[in-house]
């Protein structure tokens, strides 16, 4: 099959000739990635359009980049990009042109299109009579932004139904998403392992010394919704010496950093900054003793609106991990990892203890979770799920 794929994604070359020096987050980039190469594992030709990136203060050619990855060959086509600043609408205005012209051949079976998004909305009609899929991430409902900042709700609710009432069917990464759409076919990718990963990682058991600092660490965005201050207030309440590293680009939200002075002497904390996917792995996993992920629930059920996608990454790494109730995924998951339910530092404070005085049991729990994650959501667990996931699809529609 002929897989058409809308994602914001950056390539190796254009990240080199294009980023350099720039701050921002890839995380689409790896999920997409696996999803694709999946889907070349499976038997599929795949060609990502690429609406690119708006910080890089220049126009962009359009051009054709070619990964080679051990599943084959993927083709990201990149239109006309104006990469500046509040420039996106124009881009999925030539995103849009750059697909049309080549759908005008017939050339795709399958639309697959990265979250509801204007790339998405615009390139639907010219798919009615293929099937239509949208991998679905974000939650632009979210009900903590309706009071922070959230302009034209108005303008993104029906940009959700316009999308999701022509969509055929789902990759999700939460089970309670989409709840209202049970005819539709769906299928479960909370995340993914790749080599960036499974290169970089130790399957051996973890152990801590009490008399040493333990070492938390806490990777991706340092912003509200990520709960960073949450952790930071949380160490009034540990009396194990412990180490808070923040790993992730940009800076600590200002509500974060005013607590930093209130942080008692047996603490201390690091901001990283951005350091390559590779070595992050590699320092969760060799270095850290206590993965955490402070998500707030911003009012939302676990797995209906979302999915961190760090949690696999985490569970990966053999290491115990500290979530919050956005961390949960299934029974025999979540029974191998430390929950809190409330959003309380006292309560994340008992959970991170917790775990430093049973880190035996919950060092090898960590094991048994990394071989379930690795095993399900490798690129070979992804494509067997996709691969079942289009067959469905197929049938369904008559194909």
């Amino acid at each position: 099959m002929k897989i058409a794929y809308i994602a914001n994604y950056l390539g190796p070359k254009f990240l080199n000739q294009y980023c350099k020096g720039k701050s921002f987050s890839i995380s689409a980039t790896f999920k997409s990635t696996a999803i694709a190469r999946a889907l070349l594992k499976a038997g599929h030709e795949v060609t990502i359009f690429s609406p690119g990136i708006t910080v890089c203060n220049r126009l962009i050619k359009s051009h054709t980049e070619i990964v080679t990855f051990p599943e084959g060959d993927l083709k990201i086509t990149y239109p006309y990009i104006f990469s500046f600043r509040k420039f996106s609408f124009i881009n999925s205005i030539l995103l849009y042109l750059n697909l049309q012209n080549r759908e005008k051949y017939n050339e795709f079976d399958l639309l697959i299109y990265y979250n509801i998004t204007w790339n998405a909305a615009l390139n639907l009609f010219a798919f009615r009579n293929k099937i239509r899929v949208l991998e679905y991430e974000d939650n632009i409902f979210n009900k903590a932004l309706r009071n922070q900042k959230n302009k034209f709700e108005w303008v993104k609710v029906n940009l959700f139904n316009y999308v999701v009432n022509r969509t055929d069917a789902f990759i999700i990464v939460g089970k309670g998403m989409l709840t209202n759409y049970k005819k539709q076919v769906k299928v479960l990718v909370p995340g993914a392992i790749s080599e960036d990963v499974l290169d970089n990682i130790t399957f051996k058991e973890k152990t801590i010394q009490l008399e040493k600092p333990i070492k938390l660490l806490l990777a991706g965005g340092l912003h509200y919704s990520k709960g960073p201050d949450l952790v930071i207030n949380a160490l009034s309440h540990v009396q194990y010496p412990c180490e808070l590293s923040f790993y992730g680009s940009g800076s600590l939200y200002s509500g974060a950093t005013d607590l930093l002075s209130c942080v008692p002497d047996h603490h201390k904390i690091i901001q990283h900054g951005f350091v390559e996917h590779a070595e992050l792995i590699r320092i969760m996993s060799e270095e850290g003793h206590i993965l955490l992920n402070s998500t707030r629930n911003m009012g939302v059920d676990p797995n209906s609106e979302g999915y961190p996608f760090k949690m696999m990454e985490y569970a990966s790494t053999g290491r115990p991990i500290v979530s919050s109730r956005i961390g949960r995924l299934d029974d025999e998951f979540n029974s191998l990892i430390t929950f809190y339910e409330k959003e309380s530092p006292m309560e994340i404070a008992e959970a991170i203890s917790y775990v430093i005085e049973n880190y035996s049991a919950c060092a090898k729990k960590a094991l048994l979770l990394q071989q379930r994650v690795i095993s399900e959501f490798s690129i070979d667990g992804i494509s067997s799920k996709l691969d079942s996931f289009i067959k469905k699809l197929e049938k369904k529609n008559g194909s």
